[in-house]
């Protein structure tokens, strides 16, 4: 087909389109899919040569108004056009990253977080994706610091009820049925001077930290009844007025001879 004929058969007065215009373009023109169909794309849908120029003047402007990647050795004002167009900041200063509160035992780690700030910037991340790959990593490491240490915690716990009940299972065979009896009187032993208040500070922390019937604090304070039973001791947490009440009365009365 020559030009000239290729001409008559495609364009009528005016610019315009003639019926079936795509069909008389060169061969070659279009490529072809995968059934032996031609790629036209929305050609059809154009009526006269001046459209399909608009078309054109409109991809272009498209095609430049999209982000390009910079070149091998970009000039300065390249790079700045480019950071203003993904939306990076000038400086490094401009991700403005603000430390989260971190949970207890965990510190923020601030020169890490200033060494990721100055590779985005100096690779052109954009500030609302670095922002968010920063959110992603600090909450990664949050997650992982707190499934470690409640797996640390529930460790801790363990061997500590491990410890408990083999120091328990030792004092039950030494004082046999007087057990609870023993375990009575320490706690009152720990308590006589209750109004004095740093004795009474020390009751409570024994308490407030649950370590009042702790099996080496029970027997520490049988050991200390043992040693001041032959003693006058007051009783019910008060000081003595007048009367006392002997504390190897008391110990022998509800121990007896599992102390000797």
């Amino acid at each position: 087909m020559s030009d000239a004929v290729a001409a008559e058969s495609i364009l009528g007065e005016n610019g315009t389109f003639q019926d079936g215009w795509l069909d008389n373009m060169p061969e070659g023109t279009f490529e072809k899919d995968d059934t032996g169909a031609l790629k036209q794309g929305d050609l059809k849908d154009h009526k006269n040569f001046g459209s399909v120029c608009k078309s054109y003047i409109d991809t272009q402007k498209l095609v430049s108004s999209s982000i390009q990647p910079l070149p091998e050795k970009p000039t300065a004002d390249q790079i700045k056009a480019h950071r203003t167009k993904v939306g990076c900041p000038d400086t490094v200063e401009g991700y403005e990253v603000v430390a989260p509160d971190m949970p207890e035992g965990m510190a923020y780690d601030d020169a890490l977080v200033k060494k990721c700030t100055q590779y985005a910037h100096d690779n052109h991340v954009p500030k609302g994706i670095f922002e968010g790959l920063l959110k992603m990593v600090v909450d990664g490491q949050v997650e992982m610091h707190n499934t470690v240490t409640a797996a640390n915690v529930k460790f801790a716990q363990e061997e500590s009820d491990k410890a408990i009940e083999t120091a328990s299972n030792t004092l039950k065979a030494k004082h046999g049925a007087k057990y609870d009896a023993v375990l009575g009187m320490a706690n009152r032993f720990h308590e006589l001077p209750g109004n004095d208040e740093t004795n009474k500070a020390f009751t409570e922390l024994l308490k407030e930290k649950g370590i009042d019937s702790h099996p080496a604090v029970v027997d520490y304070f049988h050991e200390c009844w043992k040693l001041v039973k032959g003693d006058t001791v007051p009783e019910g947490g008060s000081p003595a007025s007048g009367s006392g009440t002997p504390g190897q009365l008391n110990y022998d009365k509800v121990v007896g001879d599992s102390g000797k």
